[in-house]
This record gives C-alpha cells, structure tokens and sequence, in this order.
C-alpha cells in the first residue's frame, strides 16, 4: 500500500508523524511518501520536499511566493498522478492543498483524498465546505465543534479526539502556577513573519517582566530554517533562550506569551494561563475584518465558550496591553483559581484518547483494508 501524505506547518508536521506512526502500525511495509518534516521523516517517511516550503504567514507572504508554490503544486500532482498513490492525505495549511486537490481531481486522480485538519470553515471562508463535499472522501477534524459542523453540512467526517490528550496524560489534574516558580514562556512564533511581527512586541514585554521580578525565556522554533533562527539569536542577545520544543520550555513556565496557534491549545493542557497575541500585514488585517465570523481567534476560548486568554489583536498586541493582562491575573487568586476551573471544562471537550489510531483506523477502512 503506498499514500501520498503533505503537512506545511510545524503543527501539521506533528499531526501527520503521529498519523503515519499508526499507519504503519497498522501495515508496517507501507510506503508514505511526500512533503513533511523532521517528525515525518523520523516517523519513517519519504520526504521528497520539505514542509519549510508553507511556513508563510499572512496575504502577502503568500502573494510573493505564488510562483513558487504554483510550481511545487504542478511538480507534486506529476508525481502523485505518475506514482498513483492509494490515498492522498493533506494535513492543515488549505492555502496550498485546496489548489493541490482540485488539480488533482481536474487531472483525474480517482483515489481516496482525506484531509487531516482541515481548515477552520466554521470561522470564515464557509464557502469551502462545499468544496470539502465534493473533493474529499473523509475530514478528520480535531476538535468535536468542528466535526459537528462538517457532519451537519454533509461532509464525510470522522472524530474521537484530539492526540493531545495521549501526550498530556498526566497533566489533566492541573497544576498550581505558583508552583512553577518565575519563568515565563515567550513564544514569537515558529514562521518568519509572525517572528518580525511579534519580536518588538515581546522584548520590551520581556523587560517589563524582569522588572516585576520574573524569568521571561524566548523560545527558538526548531522548525526555523537556519538564516531566519540565527536572526532570531542574534535580535535576542541579552535575553534567555530556548532551543527545544516550545511545549517542553511551557512546562517548566508559570505563564505564556506569544503567538496564537497550536501553543495555545498546548498552554490549555499544560493547565498554564496564555496571553495570545496577533499580529499580521494590513492585507491580512483587511480579510481577517471582513470575513473571520468567530468572536475567538484561540481555539481554547471557543471550547471554552468564553473568554479565558485574553487575545490581543493587531495594534491591541502592544507591550502595555500585555503587562496589564499579565499583572491583573497574577496579582488576584481568586481569579486564578475560577480560569483553572473553566480551563479544565475546556480540556474535557478534547475527547478520547487514541486519535491517531482512529485516524489510521478510519483511512485504512476508507480504503477497503481490513
């Protein structure tokens, strides 16, 4: 059984790497080929192209590399169409594998496609669903909400849980912050541009923080190609930093700060108060205004139905902001202990353990396999 698997983000790299770990599980001899990362590849997987080619961020970074992605698209759905893989499977980042899958479809690709994570419908852009219906054989989404408003649209779509719950388990009871001593996660994000965007916003918010007697420690994104991370060593110098996983310097902090994203929801089963941060080009920020339907932009506040991370939008993600947030939830315990408690009810809606699994179960029943 051969399956053409495609991830581009650093979270979608970990998505597809536990999905694949499963997979071969399941039929141990498979051949997965396609675009991923370092967790892919360790997961056993046949890279052909990095998943470094997606990590773009906002309208304009994408609109200056359309020549580039144009390209990797035509020479990927070649190969798909030549190697004739059993299934398709994309992973997140909708940008680039909308495009992939309609042009696969176009040129006559009749295997199974499955989207892993697909894109956030349920907030902006709805129109996709119909495409999600007619080009795709199965969605497996992450969170029960947005199963819930695929199922009702009539795409065919699959949900136990999230895989998080299998790489938190012993974090379920939470844990007291004050416990964690004083260091702070600063995360400016793991692509270029929300680097640029937050880094000014986050260094005098570091200073703040040593002033009020805490430990902030930037986070360096392993997925960061080598010219953009030694950038970001060198806009630091003075500062503590952090070269391994984001999750692993989170657990080990009493707070986060930094980009929304995967973190956050990292942050919520770390039991860890987070303020989110936001920023993108005005281009994006037109878009984002116009067609973004959510009052939430962190997933842990939508499952919440409340705000729990205060979300600092565009020029509101500014250092004052930040510190005010910051102080008025240290300083009131009785507000602390009332977000632990909302926050546990929004990690009992990340479902049932095993999700991988499931994923593997669900693709290989798709299929026909036993």
């Amino acid at each position: 059984m051969k399956i053409f698997l495609s991830s581009g983000e650093v979270s979608g790299d970990h998505l597809a790497a536990s999905l694949l770990k499963a997979l071969k599980e399941r039929i141990p001899g498979m051949d997965c080929w396609g675009m991923g990362g370092g967790q892919s590849r360790a997961a056993g997987m046949r890279t052909v192209w990095p998943s470094e080619e997606l990590q773009l961020m906002g309208i304009s970074e994408v609109f200056s590399s359309i020549p580039r992605l144009l390209a990797l698209k035509a020479e990927m759905c070649r190969r798909i169409l030549g190697e004739k893989p059993d299934a398709v499977v994309v992973v997140d980042s909708p940008d680039f594998h909308f495009p992939l899958i309609s042009q696969l479809r176009r040129a006559g690709f009749g295997g199974k496609i499955v989207y892993l994570a697909p894109p956030q419908v349920w907030a902006w852009r709805s129109g996709r669903v119909s495409f999600l219906k007619e080009a795709c054989d199965l969605c497996l989404p992450l969170f029960d909400f947005e199963h819930d408003f695929l199922a009702v649209k009539g795409v065919p779509t699959a949900w136990t849980g999230h895989p998080f719950v299998d790489e938190f388990p012993a974090l379920e009871k939470g844990h007291d912050p004050e416990e964690r001593g004083r260091r702070v996660a600063m995360l400016p994000g793991s692509r270029p541009g929300e680097v640029r965007r937050l880094l000014p916003i986050l260094c005098p918010t570091a200073l703040g923080l040593r002033d009020r007697g805490f430990e902030p420690v930037f986070s360096i994104a392993p997925g960061l190609k080598a010219k953009d991370r030694e950038r970001l060593v060198g806009s630091l110098q003075g500062f503590e930093t952090y070269e391994g996983e984001g999750r692993a310097l989170m657990a080990e902090s009493c707070c986060v700060i930094g980009a929304s994203g995967t973190a956050a929801v990292e942050a919520m089963m770390l039991d860890l108060f987070m303020i989110v941060l936001y920023r993108v080009s005005l281009s994006s920020e037109i878009v984002f205004r116009l067609f973004v339907k959510t009052p939430f932009i962190s997933i842990p506040n939508r499952l919440a139905e409340g705000r729990l991370y205060p979300e600092l939008v565009q020029s509101g993600a500014n250092p004052e902001e930040v510190l005010r947030h910051f102080d008025r939830h240290w300083q009131d315990r009785g507000e602390r202990n009332g977000f632990h408690e909302k926050l546990k009810m929004a990690r009992e809606r990340m479902g049932k353990p095993e999700a991988a699994r499931f994923w593997a179960d669900m693709i290989l029943q798709a299929l026909g396999s036993p």
